[in-house]
């Protein structure tokens, strides 16, 4: 027999009625996030941009930070600015100062994920920066490692960097400050 006032529910952890649109924004195991921003450390409280986006803010307010975040994220969701400004708290004059052009997230206080762009502007610049990385030169530690995942022959200056570098790595522990083979290998 179920108890008074206890939540059905269809399948097991799936609330049912009217939390079914509840909004997750954290977990207990992380309740207070601190963000780096070139205002300083700001601590945002997500359990209280939780309870403020599902409705739930009665009698008390949000900082500045957890508003910007909250409204931020209820943008992400596609909600209306009348009822971001009635669940955040803050005026709509607040909201077009911290969106001006509609689009989130919002400003480098509470950005958490790069802007949007499209998949080809994406990929165009990916491949703009490998062909700009500079192919290292032969009879280096970075060229011997290259050619090792090309599956190519290691010519006699990279062989040497090769052994160079391992030598320096069991005497240090570490492949940084590796040196290079000797010009004469690299000719």
């Amino acid at each position: 027999m179920r108890r008074p006032g206890a939540l059905a529910t269809a399948e097991q952890g799936v609330p049912v009625g009217r939390h079914r649109d509840w909004i997750p924004v954290t977990t207990l195991s992380v309740p207070t996030v601190w963000l780096a921003t070139a205002d300083g450390i700001v601590s945002l409280d997500l359990v209280a941009v939780e309870l403020a986006i599902n409705g739930r803010r009665q009698g008390w307010t949000l900082t500045s930070h957890e508003a910007a975040y909250a409204a931020d994220l209820l943008f992400r969701r596609g909600v209306q600015y009348s009822v971001i400004t009635r669940l955040v708290g803050v005026s709509g004059a607040t909201l077009r100062k911290w969106f001006p052009t509609d689009d989130t997230p919002l400003h480098e206080a509470v950005a958490r994920i790069r802007p949007r762009t499209p998949i080809e502007k994406v990929h165009a610049a990916s491949m703009a920066a490998v062909e700009a990385r500079a192919v290292p030169r032969c009879g280096t530690y970075p060229a011997a490692k290259r050619h090792q995942r090309r599956k190519e022959p290691l010519d006699a200056a990279c062989l040497e960097a090769r052994r160079l570098a391992d030598r320096h790595y069991r005497e240090h522990g570490t492949y940084v400050g590796t040196p290079d083979a000797p010009l004469d290998f690299a000719a």
